[in-house]
């Protein structure tokens, strides 16, 4: 006769479908197309242009009697040209867009729960979500997964066992972390759970956090 299963008690789990890295987010220059580049640097050649005319026509003015009028020309066109060339050459060299470390559509697969001295196999599937204005958005390389006891239904999870899962691509386009976890035999407690943080974050906020089901060893 089988036995029965003992079923996870209460859990404070965390499973969202999405998640954004709690690290500072780099940056990093936005690759521009060619007509983009063309485009700008036509608009600076006008805006040269216009400053170089304002000075000229500030030169023409000393020559005294009626073209002392080119100063009145001269010196507003110099002036804003030569500002907007140069704000346009500063705004240009600053341009950086922020690279956000995030994952969405993500499903945990545990199996049918933790049987101790076995191993577990974990499988994380998700997307990476779409980049906004001024952004691009990757997912993270490695993620950490790690088995942890509670030794009572409100401690603390101790870690007893962590895997580094690598980022792989499936056939579907979506993403896949996949490790195995393993209870050392000898090892009791109440309660179990998985959580899975990002390898290179070290805030250690989980990605999520999903309580196990105990199975009786066979």
């Amino acid at each position: 006769m089988p036995q029965p299963s003992f079923p996870a008690p209460p859990f404070d789990a965390q499973s969202p479908t999405a998640w954004t890295s709690a690290m500072p987010q780099a940056t990093e220059r936005a690759p521009k197309p060619a007509a983009d580049w063309l485009a700008w640097l036509l608009a600076l050649a006008v805006l040269v242009f216009m400053a170089v005319f304002g000075l000229q026509a500030m030169r023409w003015s000393l020559a005294g009697g009626w073209h002392w009028l080119w100063m009145l020309v001269g010196l507003p066109f110099f002036g804003v040209f030569s500002v907007l060339a140069v704000t346009a050459v500063a705004t240009r060299l600053r341009e950086r867009r922020r690279v956000r470390v995030a994952l969405e559509n993500m499903s945990l697969e545990r199996g049918e729960g933790l049987r101790v001295g076995e191993p577990l196999e974990l499988r994380l599937r998700a997307t990476v979500p779409a980049a906004q204005e001024g952004e691009r958005t990757v997912a993270p390389q490695r993620i950490a997964m790690r088995l942890m006891l509670h030794r009572t239904l409100d401690a603390v999870g101790e870690c007893c066992c962590e895997a580094i899962a690598s980022r792989e691509e499936t056939r579907d386009g979506r993403l896949l972390y996949e490790c195995e976890l393993r209870a050392d035999p000898g090892l009791d407690a109440p309660q179990w759970s998985v959580e899975l943080h990002d390898a290179a974050d070290h805030t250690g906020v989980p990605i999520l956090t999903a309580a196990l089901r105990r199975l009786p060893a066979r």
